[in-house]
């Protein structure tokens, strides 16, 4: 029997492409911050409010598609959120000034915000437990083959084929949605969706705390590295983009090898390794390095946030159906605002110094990591 002869697999695959069109440039915009504000003719920390009109929006729009689950079909929520996002993906593109940019990006950040909620509601409901850490890996691990393709082409490519190569992708996939017929997208979960009585859970709070503080510590430091390695190392672009791509690629492996550690070893584990290992990476950054010295820095540290995002993200995949959708949809939604927000507030600190700011936020996640076992239960 043919692999994608299983409608599950189906599936399966066009919710990889989903997380490949929106991770596209995810962590390139933070390579070419240093390019666009050249080509803007505006300060790098100006031009760099961008990450924050992304990532905000989206931790907002993620709250939207949990509700919107109880009235339509999972196909219906994918196609319609996946066309604005190439629509607007294209006002991006095409972006004259920084407002435009900004408004651009609310509307991507909105829109992109289906496909990780969406996703993780369908892998919990169509695989089972004892191999969905490796499907959540793989899923995850699309994300990050995306961030390396957008990072090669912004070492070789004008900076606005960063959205207009996104945009194609999620027309691409909108038209596989339509016309691939496959009876679980239909499903309309049709539960009542309550986020306020989820967080109530004493379980399920305790770990979007620690979700909480992760990801603002995580894009405190990580969304300032583009203008760190240009500021500090005075690397140019390609450079700079070469570094992302080691980067990202530590990331996808990091992603797999935590849905391993997670499936074998336990979800505790593998938040703890990746944590220390992602603390233990930052507080290095004080220092000055050469070239090879700090391309194994800072691959450490994407390693480690992807074992441990593993971890986590597997642990809400576990919950009961009945609290799935608000997990997924409130994952995504408490990622990505609290890293717009330790983003932003980061920004004062970068101003005045790159290693204390880094050595702070180690210290920080240091601290995190003790917490673990009483945040986290599996």
């Amino acid at each position: 029997m043919s692999w994608f002869s299983n409608e599950r697999n189906v599936v399966y695959v066009l919710l990889c492409c989903g997380i490949f069109a929106i991770s596209f440039n995810v962590a390139a915009i933070a390579a070419v911050l240093p390019a666009i504000s050249l080509d803007l003719n505006l300060p790098a920390i100006e031009v760099s409010r961008i990450v924050s009109y992304y990532m905000v929006p989206y931790g907002l729009g993620a709250l939207l598609y949990a509700p919107l689950t109880r009235y339509f079909s999972y196909k219906k929520i994918l196609v319609g959120s996946l066309a604005i996002y190439a629509l607007a993906s294209f006002y991006c593109a095409g972006a004259r000034s920084l407002n435009d940019l900004m408004v651009g990006r609310i509307l991507v950040g909105i829109s992109g915000a289906s496909a990780i909620p969406v996703g993780l509601m369908l892998i919990g409901q169509l695989f089972e437990k004892y191999i969905r850490g490796r499907r959540v890996g793989l899923f995850f691990s699309c994300g990050f083959f995306a961030s390396m393709a957008g990072i090669i082409l912004s070492g070789v490519a004008h900076w606005r084929w960063l959205f207009v190569l996104p945009a194609v992708m999620g027309v691409l996939i909108v038209l596989g949605l339509l016309f691939v017929p496959m009876a679980s997208l239909k499903h309309v979960q049709g539960l009542k969706i309550n986020y306020w009585k989820t967080l109530c859970h004493p379980s399920i709070r305790n770990i979007f705390v620690f979700v909480f503080v992760l990801s603002m510590l995580y894009h405190a430091t990580n969304q300032w590295f583009g203008i760190y390695l240009n500021d500090v190392y005075h690397f140019d672009k390609r450079h700079i983009s070469f570094f992302f791509l080691l980067m990202a690629v530590s990331s996808a492996v990091g992603q797999m090898w935590g849905g391993h550690l997670s499936d074998k070893r336990g979800r505790i584990l593998a938040c703890w390794f990746g944590v220390m290992m992602m603390a233990g990476a930052t507080i290095f950054l004080v220092g000055r390095y050469p070239a090879f010295l700090l391309a194994v820095i800072l691959c450490l540290f994407s390693m480690g946030w992807t074992i441990g995002h593993n971890g986590v993200s597997t642990v809400l995949t576990d919950f009961p159906d009945d609290h799935r959708a608000e997990i997924a949809s409130l994952n995504s939604s408490i990622r990505f605002v609290s890293g717009g927000w330790g983003f932003s507030l980061s920004s004062f600190f970068i101003e005045k110094s790159f290693s204390w700011t880094f050595l702070g936020l180690g210290i920080l996640m240091l601290i995190t990591a003790l917490l673990i076992k009483k945040l986290v239960i599996e």
